[in-house]
């Protein structure tokens, strides 16, 4: 790859915070506080999209700053994985600041100037975290997206809430400091901290006379970003942070929080330890026996919960193990489709997030038992409901298909267990989005079939009884058009990457991060 010197990465960072300036700024004003988030949105995007032709030709724009501290700078590199992220990030971040106006107006939501600009911050933060070019910057990015969504997990003031976000920090600050460990270790024994596809050359020679200590560096950075990237055991704080607003669990879940986990532990085993390294240090596969268990865990959880915002918790949890286990296969095809997972689960998800908001919105319904008839008067929110559950069930034609049938193709070659972990998960992803769909078109409150919905060891289903509904709802009106036009570009999406996903660049930008890191083609 050849660098090219260029301020384009660096604007694309502080788009946002000069946005979150002016949201501060502009408090009074309820047009600038609202739309500053559309514009900064589309601007980075637009920044992000200006440099995919580049990338695709082997091009790195790069913003050198000087030097951050002793031996590393204060750098930001538009590089091919980088660019995935960021291009996701900014573009659902544009939806995100459209839907968010017409759900902050719904809900009536309370302190709208610190919530609007936390978003700003906490997106800023993971543009940052996809253009840094060295661990060390990548960490100071980290740390600011929770920095930013701390304030938007507590939104609401509750004690409940301020519970949820403190066990919140705790998590991700242990996570973070696992994080900064492991580049204080790598940059002792290798001598730099800095993104190399492959891995770090000089740190390949450590893992063959220092075997202890660069297994010690790769489970600490491994570890640290795992607790952001939801995988099991250090999950537990993610459905808890249900209790924060739809709009910020979308970000937490499809946009910026959980995947700069997925997407450091990407970076870790691509571009720091490389592939080779890797799995001479035998991490591999204690890495995708845990992303194969929490699959399968989560989405059996996921079949308990009859909250709404939980059971996608709990499907978040298990859809970012496909990332990690492509990653941890360590075979082309395989990285690629964890990588494509990164956008098609972001898309679905934010889609899924976005539907639950509505129909709070609208009609308060917030539970899987209660979803009885509401088709019926909310039917494009529902139909895009079904079609983002379809795509991470992996039907064709939809997003996640695409990510999947290169994660199958992959992990086929490695073992005939991934294959079976395909089948169960898929059954299980069925399992836990049917009743939703199922009830919300083809039943009405009077002929619900209670399901085994709630927690508990026998299950159950709600005593409560089912609000009733009107009769079809005409078309357009179900809700606020800012509403609903961010769930008519998602549905978009998520079908676009399902037919074509070459057209939006991403599947270009993980076939070459696979090639640059095994420095082969993933076909």
């Amino acid at each position: 790859m050849t660098e090219v010197h260029s301020l384009r990465p660096l604007a694309a960072v502080l788009v946002a915070f000069v946005a979150m300036c002016v949201v501060v700024a502009g408090r009074r004003w309820p047009a600038v506080r609202d739309g500053t988030p559309i514009v900064a949105g589309a601007l980075t995007f637009l920044l992000v999209c200006s440099m995919v032709p580049d990338a695709h030709g082997g091009q790195v724009h790069t913003t050198n700053l000087g030097t951050l501290v002793a031996g590393v700078d204060l750098e930001f590199q538009a590089d091919p994985l980088g660019m995935l992220f960021a291009l996701v990030a900014s573009g659902l971040w544009v939806v995100t600041a459209i839907y968010s106006v017409g759900y902050a107006r719904g809900t009536g939501l309370d302190h709208r100037t610190r919530y609007t600009a936390a978003l700003c911050l906490s997106i800023g933060s993971g543009i940052g975290v996809a253009f840094a070019s060295n661990l060390l910057v990548l960490v100071v990015f980290y740390e600011l997206t929770t920095v930013g969504t701390y304030p938007l997990v507590a939104h609401k003031g509750s004690e409940r809430a301020r519970r949820v976000a403190y066990e919140y920090a705790i998590y991700v600050i242990i996570g973070g400091t696992l994080v900064v460990g492991g580049a204080v270790i790598t940059y002792v024994f290798a001598g730099t901290i800095a993104f190399e596809p492959g891995g770090i050359d000089a740190l390949a020679t450590a893992a063959t006379e220092y075997p202890e200590w660069t297994t010690v560096a790769a489970l600490s950075l491994l570890a640290g970003f795992a607790v952001k990237g939801a995988v099991m055991p250090l999950h537990a704080w993610l459905p808890k942070a249900m209790v924060a607003p739809t709009t910020v669990s979308g970000v937490l879940h499809a946009v910026v929080v959980v995947k700069s986990g997925v997407f450091g532990i990407a970076r870790t085993v691509l571009e720091v330890f490389g592939p080779e390294t890797t799995a001479e240090l035998g991490i591999a596969l204690p890495l995708a026996v845990v992303a194969g268990a929490t699959i399968l865990l989560a989405s059996v959880l996921a079949l308990e919960q009859d909250d709404l915002k939980r059971r996608l918790a709990y499907s978040t949890v298990a859809n970012l193990s496909y990332v990690v286990l492509g990653v941890a296969l360590l075979v082309p095809a395989a990285v690629v489709g964890g990588l494509v997972h990164i956008a098609a689960h972001a898309v679905a998800k934010l889609a899924l997030f976005f539907c639950v908001g509505a129909l709070a919105v609208e009609t308060d319904v917030k539970r899987v038992s209660d979803v009885a008839g509401v088709g019926h008067r909310m039917p494009l929110t529902m139909g895009v409901f079904a079609l983002s559950a379809c795509s991470l069930a992996g039907i064709p034609l939809l997003a996640g298909f695409a990510s999947k049938w290169y994660l199958l193709l992959g992990g086929a070659d490695v073992s005939a267990v991934v294959p079976a972990l395909f089948v169960v998960s898929g059954a299980l992803n069925v399992a836990y989005f049917w009743p939703i769909v199922y009830g919300a078109f083809f039943e009405s409150p009077a002929t619900a079939d209670p399901k085994p919905l709630v927690t508990g060891p026998l299950g159950g289903s709600s005593d409560e009884p089912a609000r009733a509904f009107a009769g079809w709802h005409p078309i357009g009106t179900e809700t606020r058009p800012t509403i609903l036009v961010s769930l008519a570009v998602l549905v978009v999406l998520v079908i676009a990457l399902g037919v074509r996903p070459d057209v939006l660049a991403v599947f270009d930008l993980a076939a070459q991060t696979a090639e640059n890191a095994f420095g082969v083609s993933h076909a």
